[in-house]
């Protein structure tokens, strides 16, 4: 039972810390992407530096899709990671299962006494009338001997 435990504690621990580096990195991407945003207004006399502030814009559009694209793969992560927590969850708890199998068990039980009480009762009612059948058949017998 301790083993188990520990075992518990540590999955939980990994659990923990990966759900913990997937929303650090989905932060950081969101951050990123935040603070290369910006919105410059050209003057008229910066027309000649358009080709440098293009080749800026496509390496930050670039760097934004990388950015999200990491965001992205960390939301993944974190979906997988609570599929493993379900499934971990339903799989291994051995104590709901285990309860589930004794109340199926005891609802069983009941359903054999009351089957075998049913039995019981049909069986002495077929005596019964085995008895009266044979006392039918006994009696006419004899009455059949007792005519000839």
């Amino acid at each position: 039972m301790d083993n188990r435990n520990r075992t518990t504690n540590v999955k939980g621990a990994a659990f923990h810390k990966q759900a913990k580096d997937n929303l650090q990195s989905i932060l950081d991407n969101f951050m990123a992407i935040i603070n290369l945003i910006r919105v410059e207004e050209t003057q008229p006399n910066q027309i000649k530096d358009q080709l440098p502030r293009l080749l800026t814009n496509t390496t930050e559009d670039f760097e934004m899709r990388v950015r999200a694209y990491n965001m992205v793969r960390a939301f993944e992560s974190l979906l997988k990671l609570v599929s493993d927590l379900k499934d971990q969850a339903v799989l291994y708890d051995f104590r709901a299962i285990n309860d589930a199998v004794r109340a199926q068990r005891q609802r069983f039980k009941n359903q054999q006494s009351d089957l075998d009480t049913k039995l019981i009762s049909l069986r002495d009612r077929l005596a019964l009338e085995m008895v009266k059948f044979e006392d039918e058949y006994a009696n006419k017998s004899a009455f059949k001997t007792f005519k000839d």
